[in-house]
């Protein structure tokens, strides 16, 4: 009898283990390098220079017919307000998307680096951008961020979580729907069911993300290597196979605003 229920146990944990995310992108890995020889994406007058380095990944998506996107387009009209010219064909909960990522540092020496990821749905796109400080450039907060210290020839690995990667998905909708200083909006810290600045403006319907944009942030130019899986819980049915048709994803880029002062 012991050993019968020592059987059962195990079995359990094998279903327990069970794991229904796929990996998506067309070799299952993104890679985004910066060399000693990348531009600065800016560089002030006194010297200063940020370094931007980014690849978009877009989730293949079935595509929706005619007569789904047309229910779409009348179905906006039962919510005032929204600030999207249709119904979302994929919303949020509907995919649940995990990001894992090793990034590593190939110089000898020691170096900072900013792990960016800024998210898209079939609307719009978050682009932080970068404000001037003192003639120093800053920027702005991607969606997700984490600053590492890696040491020289070595590599660290993370994840961004779903539970990230959908507030992502609010955040997004919310500055897109008018929500003042979007760049403390999507601040990682500031949760939207608890930021009173932006409950308000939560539309009614989010959009979920269709894409994520990887990135690397650094102040001098670094020999680094962001290698990064993508996987999707498909829990509205709307993943495509990857050698099959997807959806064409064409958003319109939005950067922070910021509240007009006198």
């Amino acid at each position: 009898m012991r050993a019968k229920k020592l059987w059962l146990c195990a079995g359990l944990i094998l279903v327990g283990c069970d794991d229904d995310r796929v990996y998506v992108g067309e070799d299952k890995i993104y890679q985004v390098a910066m060399t000693a020889d990348t531009p600065a994406a800016i560089e002030s007058e006194e010297g200063g220079a940020l370094f931007i380095v980014e690849q978009r990944a877009d989730l293949p998506i079935i595509p929706p017919t005619n007569a789904e996107l047309a229910d779409r387009m009348s179905g906006v009209r039962a919510y005032r307000d929204l600030p999207f010219p249709r119904l979302p064909w994929v919303e949020r909960g509907e995919l649940e998307i995990q990001i894992d990522f090793t990034l590593s540092n190939l110089d000898d020496a020691d170096r900072d680096i900013d792990v960016i990821v800024n998210g898209a749905n079939e609307f719009d796109e978050y682009v932080p951008g970068v404000t001037i400080v003192e003639e120093d450039p800053i920027p702005l907060h991607s969606q997700w961020e984490r600053r590492y210290t890696v040491k020289a020839k070595s590599r660290i690995t993370d994840t961004v979580r779903e539970e990230d990667l959908d507030e992502a998905a609010v955040d997004l909708a919310t500055v897109v729907n008018g929500a003042p200083n979007s760049d403390e909006i999507v601040y990682f810290e500031n949760k939207s069911t608890m930021d009173v600045r932006s409950m308000k403006y939560i539309p009614a319907v989010i959009p979920g993300l269709v894409a994520v944009r990887l990135g690397l942030r650094t102040n001098r130019a670094a020999n680094l290597l962001l290698e990064a899986s993508i996987r999707v819980r498909d829990v509205g049915d709307k993943l495509a196979d990857q050698d099959a048709p997807h959806m064409r994803i064409e958003p319109e880029p939005f950067s922070p605003v910021f509240p007009e002062t006198d």
